[in-house]
């Protein structure tokens, strides 16, 4: 039997029909990888992904789980030499497979790819995504990069080995990436390894999801800050204009996609008052279960 080059890791927090279709497009472009599909939903779900996906290896869990949990029991779950991260809501595109592994071939130890929207029906869908990929749009140029997306992103076993400690603790990229690159890793995109966002986010949906994540994403750095989160929580008042920059910035760059950007602004910019909120919440009172709550 010949072992796979590649594992998959899906973290599974949304459920039908996004698993599915996920899961349709692995089978269809990548069909030689190892899918290893971590779930955090509910029984129901798990029943149809073993009656529908046989060859998929199914992680369940006795307590309800984090994104990064998630991520991190596939990743030691894994197989192969190559371990890439995914999530639920998204597609693997054509050439995603053969340029994950390309890279690897070519010495990179940390590769990842941009992230483009194919759920465009709705304003609030385009600033649910400028809010979270717009430094991730296509097109993106190869070669080393300081940033990576966490839900696009494949590992060789020494980057794993670097970060295996950050893992355990359910750490997001902003953590893992850092330490690689303190550690003497390139972090290497490759403009082919495209993946397909879909998710349909309801506007109140979103608004929770811009809270939980902006406030468990500030719980976490406050045993680093000490008493400076309170200052860090003071200024949280400069993140939406600053944070409205960074995405007009990345869009206007790009010259695509500036209509819908623009349409969408009234949006984002209550996305970013959200985040700051949830962030000074986060710096003030931790993080409660918020991250329990990111889709």
């Amino acid at each position: 039997m010949t072992l796979p080059e590649i594992s998959v890791v899906v973290a599974s927090v949304n459920g039908f029909p996004y698993v599915g279709r996920c899961l349709d497009a692995l089978a269809e472009r990548a069909p030689g990888a190892e899918v290893i599909v971590a779930d955090s939903t509910d029984t129901e779900t798990q029943r149809r992904l073993r009656e529908g996906w046989p060859a998929v290896r199914l992680l369940t869990f006795d307590e309800p789980q984090t994104v990064p949990e998630l991520r991190a029991a596939g990743v030691f779950a894994a197989g192969a030499p190559f371990v890439a991260l995914i999530e639920d809501h998204c597609r693997v595109t054509e050439r995603w497979a053969e340029a994950v592994l390309t890279a690897h071939r070519k010495g990179s130890a940390v590769v990842g790819g941009p992230i483009r929207n194919v759920a465009t029906r709705r304003i609030r869908d385009w600033a649910a995504f400028f809010c979270e990929y717009s430094a991730f749009m296509e097109p993106l140029s190869e070669g080393d990069t300081n940033h990576l997306t966490g839900m696009n992103v494949s590992y060789d076993r020494a980057a794993i080995a670097a970060i295996e400690d950050l893992l355990r603790e359910g750490r997001w990229e902003t953590w893992l990436h850092p330490r690689l690159r303190e550690r003497g890793f390139r972090l290497h995109c490759a403009p082919d390894m495209v993946l397909d966002h879909d998710k349909d986010f309801g506007l109140g949906e979103f608004l929770s999801q811009r809270w939980h994540y902006s406030r468990s994403y500030a719980g976490m750095r406050n045993s680093s800050l000490g008493r400076r989160r309170f200052l860090y929580a003071f200024g949280t008042p400069i993140l939406p204009p600053v944070l409205y920059w960074r995405m007009a910035r990345n869009v206007f760059g790009r010259h695509r996609l500036r209509r819908e950007f623009l349409l969408a602004t009234p949006l984002i910019l209550a996305y970013t008052v959200t985040w700051a909120a949830g962030e000074a919440v986060g710096y003030v009172f931790g993080g409660g279960r918020s991250l329990l709550e990111v889709r």
